[in-house]
């Protein structure tokens, strides 16, 4: 912007969103965290350093009360792109060693990014941790329970004794919708 900088742009307004400043000069820093900005990233950033920036950026939304179910996607990094996942495709996520497997109803989506990360990035009413390599979506997707596997989407899945009572008490309780 010629005539006006972002620092001024945020002096001169009422801005109530989430701010994250990126900017190759560490001198408006200080000043930034003056107009209580979310996050500084000082270039140049990795992505999981972005990715930390935008989650807090989500948690504060989250603690100011706006509905995490309104969110209705999110981007995860695959190959060198982000990809647009639709929450409610989401059928499971599977653990393979340092990557994620997103599967959708339409596609499998290969991800660095963690369980934690996605965690925070998926609303909770929409997947469920069954155990330390999956995470399913909610129970009108499952087709079956059978002792302690689930079958969703012509797949067994696990349900370890440390995620069991969750899981099982979200089903009962209809947590999940």
């Amino acid at each position: 912007m010629d005539e006006l900088s972002g620092i001024e742009l945020l002096e001169n307004s009422k801005i109530t969103c989430q701010v994250i400043i990126t900017t190759a000069y560490q001198e408006y820093a200080i000043k930034g965290y003056e107009l209580n900005v979310t996050d500084y990233l000082l270039k140049p950033f990795n992505f999981n350093r972005f990715l930390q920036a935008v989650n807090k950026a989500q948690e504060n939304l989250s603690s100011r009360g706006v509905v995490e179910s309104q969110r209705d996607f999110i981007f995860v990094k695959t190959e060198n792109r982000l990809e647009k996942i639709n929450l409610t495709d989401i059928v499971y996520i599977e653990g393979m060693r340092d990557y994620r497997r997103i599967h959708t109803e339409t596609k499998k989506i290969m991800t660095l990014q963690n369980f934690k990360d996605l965690e925070l990035l998926i609303p909770s009413n929409l997947v469920c941790r069954v155990h330390k390599s999956y995470m399913v979506a909610p129970p009108h997707k499952i087709e079956s329970i059978e002792r302690n596997r689930i079958k969703i989407a012509d797949q067994l899945i696990p349900i370890s004794d440390t995620y069991n009572e969750v899981f099982f008490q979200r089903i009962n309780n209809r947590v999940l919708i």
